[in-house]
């Protein structure tokens, strides 16, 4: 299937706040950012096709990206059969990922990408923003 940037939305998508570290049982165990939907209208979460990320250069593997929103978290590939959720227009998402130790403080070139599959359109809709971000 063909993929393009169709919407023209990309330069909202990352969040200034909401950059950090994460913890879990005392432990850094990755990060978190928050993403905006980079499209004029919601979507069911079965037609995000993909979420990637890389920080500094490195890619996140698909299987270490956790993606929250109305209050449930999902791996990417639980998303594939989600029907029952949404990610509407303005709301923002948590998307974290799992990294040992997490990030340094400091600034980090976070990219993202957001891969979309509308069905009133022939291709996958991609929207692409690459960011510095300051962790503290």
């Amino acid at each position: 299937m063909a993929m393009g940037n169709v919407f023209g939305y990309g330069s909202y998508m990352i969040c200034d706040d909401g950059f950090c570290n994460v913890e879990q049982n005392g432990k850094r165990v990755g990060f978190q950012l928050r993403m905006r939907l980079a499209n004029y209208r919601g979507y069911l979460l079965s037609q995000i096709e993909d979420i990637r990320i890389s920080v500094d250069g490195e890619a996140i593997a698909r299987g270490d990206i956790r993606f929250s929103v109305g209050g449930k978290t999902y791996t990417l590939d639980e998303m594939e059969e989600v029907v029952d959720n949404r990610w509407e227009l303005r709301q923002i998402a948590t998307v974290t990922c799992l990294k040992p130790d997490g990030l340094t403080p400091g600034e980090h070139e976070v990219s993202a990408e957001e891969h979309i599959r509308a069905s009133y359109i022939p291709m996958v809709a991609v929207a692409r923003l690459t960011r510095t971000l300051r962790l503290v």
